[in-house]
């Protein structure tokens, strides 16, 4: 293990002295589609935080973490003083790794993506109950979880700001083979900070 650790920091260490890998920050509206839409999930935040290490002119090893939320926010009144308020959400995280080929951007370029990871899947629902204008407490509180292998493909498009730094538009498609008994499917659109290294 410690030799494959040093073979990669051997590796990677001229690519980051060169300042040509790059981090990648940034967040955006998540939509779920097919079986994940059929559910109570609604369009939610999802953020993106990745590494794109250079392994020739163009192409990039890149590797990514994500976090999605999509839910429900409903409240059902019993009269105008006392109810139960009742918050579903489902998170999905995970990392993938794959590869980015990428155009010059000069100062607008587009790109391409593809890979494979893995996504822990999380639903839970909360219920509170309401008395008058006060919370007494939660009524119920449940939760599942789940693991899946997943792939994603992506296009996007680069904006170069300077020499360090760049912006990039992203629209994904991200596959879970098996949430929940289920297909997870979701495509986040995000905006991202690129910071050359």
């Amino acid at each position: 293990m410690r030799g494959l650790c040093l073979a990669i920091a051997c590796f990677c260490s001229p690519l980051w002295a060169e300042g040509q890998a790059n981090v990648r920050l940034g967040g955006g509206p998540g939509m779920p589609i097919g079986d994940l839409a059929d559910g109570l999930e609604t369009v939610g935040p999802s953020f993106l935080a990745g590494l794109a290490i250079p392994v020739d002119i163009g192409y990039f090893l890149l590797i990514e973490g994500h976090h999605s939320r999509f839910g429900i926010d409903e409240e059902a009144m019993l009269d105008p003083n006392e109810g139960v308020k009742s918050d579903a959400a489902t998170k999905l995280t995970g990392g993938n790794v794959g590869l980015l080929i990428e155009g010059v951007a000069d100062p607008v370029g587009f790109y391409g993506h593809g890979g494979v990871g893995w996504t822990r899947g999380t639903r839970g629902t909360r219920s509170t109950v309401k008395a008058g204008r006060s919370v007494e407490g939660e009524d119920a509180r449940t939760g599942t979880d789940d693991h899946s292998f997943t792939f994603v493909i992506g296009l996007g498009v680069n904006v170069s700001i300077n020499d360090n730094l760049g912006l990039t538009i992203n629209v994904r498609y991200n596959h879970a083979r098996d949430i929940f008994d289920d297909r997870a499917q979701w495509t986040p659109v995000t905006v991202s900070a690129v910071i050359r290294l």
